[in-house]
């Protein structure tokens, strides 16, 4: 917390950072991190009883407010920041909030392929808009989208999920550019396989079994680890001169090379 006084009286300013999909997995790591290290953490998700459990666990040092947001819906987006109060000081974004998909190209409708993108890319873009014009009134922030390993490389089965991340990498390091001399800095987190209720949903059977294999480290990451670098990347005393950059956690997925191809026919 910071100090800001004038001749008539003293006005604490909390720095302040937005969470979205914040009731579970990933974006759930990240606000119990971001609420250790001392920040005051609004949590945005659709899921009202996943942010009812959040408010009950989480604890101090830091502060955390949650409010159910539809993430679908642009000018609720811009509402999260327009309503922050004026004593808060933006300091950090986390866009987390996306929905996965497994479904190969020619069997994706366009229904389909609007569906991810709104929510993994339209969204994101709309808020860390909102958010950027915030952090620069604001004095300076930081961006952290939280991207995948399947925005970097080609995965069979991903040209949804795959392709809006990609989206998000692109707008990411383009944002970085632009709002540089506004001491805004954007970086994104790229995790691979991650113990989530999402990835639980998708990563079945021999899709399992094939992720695993590409994994140099042979396991999931917790979401835990995917929050470190998250938190590192919001805090300016360690990562001020980090912008436009894509931090894998993936047990080195992603330096390893392409997915392993599907052949043959095999289900995703």
């Amino acid at each position: 917390m910071t100090q800001i006084s004038d001749e008539t009286e003293t006005v604490e300013v909390w720095p302040t950072a937005v969470v979205t999909g914040a009731a579970s997995g990933i974006g759930r790591a990240v606000t119990m991190a971001l609420l250790r290290d001392r920040w005051r953490v609004l949590a945005v998700d659709r899921n009202a009883a996943g942010l009812d459990q959040l408010s009950a666990e989480a604890g101090s040092p830091g502060e955390l407010t949650a409010r159910v947001v539809d993430l679908a819906n642009v000018q609720e987006i811009v509402r999260i920041v327009a309503a922050l109060p004026a004593e808060c000081r933006l300091r950090g974004l986390v866009c987390s909030a996306a929905v996965g998909d497994n479904t190969p190209f020619l069997d994706v409708d366009l229904d389909k392929l609007r569906s991810v993108l709104e929510i993994n890319f339209v969204s994101a873009f709309a808020l860390c808009q909102a958010a950027a014009r915030r952090m620069a009134a604001d004095g300076g922030g930081a961006i952290v989208n939280i991207s995948s390993v399947s925005g970097l490389r080609a995965n069979a089965g991903r040209s949804t999920y795959g392709s809006s991340k990609a989206a998000l990498e692109m707008l990411s390091k383009i944002m970085a550019l632009e709002l540089a001399p506004l001491k805004v800095r954007v970086n994104t987190v790229a995790p691979g396989p991650t113990l989530t209720a999402m990835a639980a949903a998708l990563h079945v059977g021999p899709e399992r079994n094939r992720l695993l294999r590409a994994v140099p480290q042979g396991r999931y990451g917790a979401p835990e680890e995917i929050a470190e670098g998250v938190a590192f990347l919001l805090d300016a005393r360690r990562s001020g001169y980090v912008t436009g950059h894509t931090l894998c956690v993936d047990g080195g997925m992603f330096a390893a090379g392409a997915f392993e191809p599907r052949l043959g026919g095999e289900a995703a």
